[in-house]
């Protein structure tokens, strides 16, 4: 542990006095790994599995995820810039991300330089082990980039920012964030602790007073898949397969706004005997009100069935960050959702200047992560970073559209072959 400890002070003694403008990226691991870890230039890097679980949604199974895909020396040195995805450098090159702050109406100054204010210091926690290691590579490799380019277009108050790399399964070096960083940013794995801003958390049950939630939580999610439903002219019986966890509350938020009636599903997890049910009742919409497992398992279902409910299935957040896409199921059948940001490989500006910017990345945690490292320092642009400055601003880019805390641009979405689009 005292290895650990020791690696932020020497990186950070090495960029004063020699990298005033590189990106510093700080890998915390247990120490087993240590003798894995290269550090060259004052960049530590942490070694991440490279083939991603069938679990997680397009872009798994057989592809491999570069594990780091900067090497040590690829960030600019003082007034230098990368190209971005226009061809040209610094803060024209990404549209709407780092141009100017994000926030609307009177507030703090942005500070006094380099000399007069902190460095925004972030965190991102991802899993380093296991079938979730690859998506985890995806994501540092996502936010390795947004804060490369944060700071070739300036940084924050003439200051460079900071990166700190956590891994998941270290629950010592997770705790230990705790007064070092400014805040947490995206990521997956394990919740940033009790106190430090967690900043577009790229888990869809992640929420809390220090949280700016990517997702709408499963009950709001519901009501809006409600609200779609009357706004479309869809009358008739939402019939919901009741799981357990915390998506169960879809079926509260539905109800808050449609008819419904629910069937539990069986405890094997099995889905075909409710689906049966439902469909027997004449209901117009299948909702899932469970976990992603059960909602992959409802959808192979109508599949076997050959039923193809008049609205389609309405899903809770969380069955697409696990990839339950529609594979399976009759032709005619539209799985929704409600999403926060635009999904990766979608028609959206915002997704295709993150295909520009991280070239290969297909993780939707990934795109949350690296939006959720704009939305950070369009924030500490405007001022100190903490809770009651992100909660009382406007923050808003081709990625991302929130009022304080509140997702304003959180989307009813539809499933076309994994690929999650803005519903008509």
């Amino acid at each position: 542990a005292d290895e650990a400890d020791e690696a932020p002070s020497e990186v950070s003694r090495y960029l004063v006095a020699r990298a005033r403008w590189r990106t510093r990226v700080l890998v915390t691991v247990p120490v087993a790994a240590l003798a894995v870890v290269g550090t060259v230039l004052g960049i530590t890097q942490v070694p991440f599995h490279g083939t991603l679980s069938s679990a997680q949604g397009r872009g798994a199974g057989s592809t491999t995820a570069p594990a780091n895909r900067f090497g040590p020396g690829d960030f600019p040195a003082t007034g230098q810039s990368k190209a971005g995805p226009g061809g040209s450098a610094g803060a024209a090159a990404v549209p709407g991300a780092f141009a100017s702050s994000g926030r609307t109406g009177s507030g703090p100054a942005a500070g006094v330089g380099l000399g007069g204010v902190e460095p925004l210091s972030l965190a991102v926690i991802v899993p380093t082990q296991g079938t979730d290691g690859a998506q985890g590579s995806q994501v540092v490799e996502a936010v390795r980039e947004a804060v490369h380019e944060a700071n070739a277009s300036g940084g924050v108050a003439g200051a460079p920012v900071q990166l700190t790399v956590v891994s998941a399964q270290d629950a010592a070096a997770v705790a230990a964030l705790a007064g070092r960083v400014t805040a947490v940013v995206g990521g997956f794995g394990a919740s940033a602790p009790d106190g430090v801003p967690w900043i577009l958390p790229a888990d869809p049950w992640a929420g809390g007073a220090s949280t700016v939630a990517t997702e709408l939580s499963p009950a709001q999610a519901g009501a809006r898949l409600g609200q779609d439903l009357v706004q479309q002219g869809h009358g008739g019986t939402v019939g919901v397969v009741m799981g357990t966890g915390p998506d169960t509350a879809l079926e509260t938020g539905l109800a808050q706004v449609v008819p419904v009636t629910t069937v539990a599903a069986p405890s094997s997890g099995a889905c075909l005997p409710a689906a049966t049910s439902l469909e027997s009742q004449g209901v117009t919409a299948v909702a899932v009100a469970g976990s992603p497992a059960l909602a992959a398992s409802c959808a192979a279902a109508l599949g076997a069935m050959g039923w193809s409910p008049p609205n389609g299935m309405l899903l809770a957040p969380s069955a697409a960050y696990q990839g339950v896409g529609g594979f399976g199921l009759v032709p005619t059948t539209t799985l929704y959702t409600v999403l926060g940001l635009p999904w990766p490989e979608g028609a959206s500006s915002g997704a295709a200047r993150f295909r520009s910017a991280v070239p290969g990345a297909s993780s939707y945690r990934a795109l949350v992560s690296y939006a959720a490292v704009e939305l950070a320092v369009q924030a500490a642009r405007d001022g100190a970073l903490n809770m009651a400055l992100l909660s009382g601003g406007t923050w808003r880019n081709d990625l991302y559209d929130f009022s304080g805390l509140s997702n304003v641009g959180a989307t009813v979405v539809e499933s076309n072959a994994g690929v999650w689009s803005p519903a008509p």
